[in-house]
C-alpha cells in the first residue's frame, strides 16, 4: 500500500520527468538545466536534485518514459486484429502528432539521436526506443507477409517515419507527413500476399 507521502513523491518525480521531456524536445539536452527542469515543473530546484544527481540521471529517465510511451503505443495497436491494420495504426499516430513534429521533430528521434550522438554510456538507453519500435515492426511484417523481408521492411517503416518528422521540422510542413503516411499505407497494402 502506497503512502500518501509515497504518492506525493511519485507524482513530484514524474512531474519533473515530463518538463524535462518537454523542454528536451524544444530546446535539446545539452541547453536545458536543472534549474530549467524545475522551473517548468514549477518544483523546487533542490527537488530536482533530490531525485536526480546528475543530468545524465535525468535523460535516462526521460529516455525510458519516452520508451514507456511507444510500449504503451504499441499495446493499444495490438488490439487489432490484423498486421497490416497495425502497421497502418503507427502510420496514423505519426499522422496525428504532425503539428508537433513539424515544430520540433519527432519527440523520441530528437531525444534519441541527441543523446546517442555522443556514444557515451547513454548510448545504450537511446538506442532502447528504437528497438523496441523496430522488433514490433518487424513481427508485424513477418505476420503480414515472407519473413526475409520483415527486417528490411520495418527498417524502412521507422527510417521513413523518423525521416518525415525530421524534414517536416526543417521544412516546418506538418502537411509533409500526412503525405508520406499515404505513400506509406499504399506501399503496406502492394505488401500484402494476393
Amino acid at each position: 500500500m502506497t503512502t500518501t507521502a509515497e504518492a506525493s513523491s511519485i507524482i513530484k518525480r514524474r512531474r519533473l520527468v515530463d518538463a524535462a521531456a518537454e523542454l528536451f524536445h524544444r530546446q535539446g539536452v545539452a541547453p536545458t538545466t536543472f534549474a530549467n527542469v524545475a522551473s517548468e515543473a514549477k518544483i523546487a530546484l533542490g527537488s530536482v536534485y533530490y531525485y536526480f544527481n546528475a543530468k545524465d540521471d535525468l535523460v535516462a529517465a526521460v529516455t525510458e518514459a519516452r520508451k514507456g510511451g511507444i510500449e504503451a503505443l504499441l499495446a493499444r495497436l495490438d488490439g487489432s486484429k490484423q498486421p497490416r491494420q497495425r502497421l497502418e495504426g503507427l502510420i496514423d499516430a505519426w499522422v496525428s502528432d504532425r503539428l508537433v513534429d513539424a515544430l520540433y521533430g519527432c519527440p523520441v528521434g530528437s531525444l534519441c539521436f541527441e543523446v546517442a550522438r555522443g556514444r557515451g554510456p547513454l548510448g545504450e538507453v537511446a538506442a532502447q526506443p528504437f528497438q523496441v519500435l523496430m522488433s514490433w515492426c518487424e513481427r508485424q511484417f513477418r505476420q503480414l507477409g515472407p519473413s526475409r523481408d520483415a527486417a528490411p521492411h520495418a527498417l524502412h517503416l521507422v527510417s521513413a517515419l523518423q525521416g518525415v518528422s525530421l524534414t517536416a521540422a526543417v521544412l516546418a510542413d506538418a502537411e509533409l507527413i500526412t503525405k508520406e503516411g499515404k505513400v506509406l499505407k499504399r506501399w503496406l497494402r502492394s505488401l500484402e500476399p494476393k
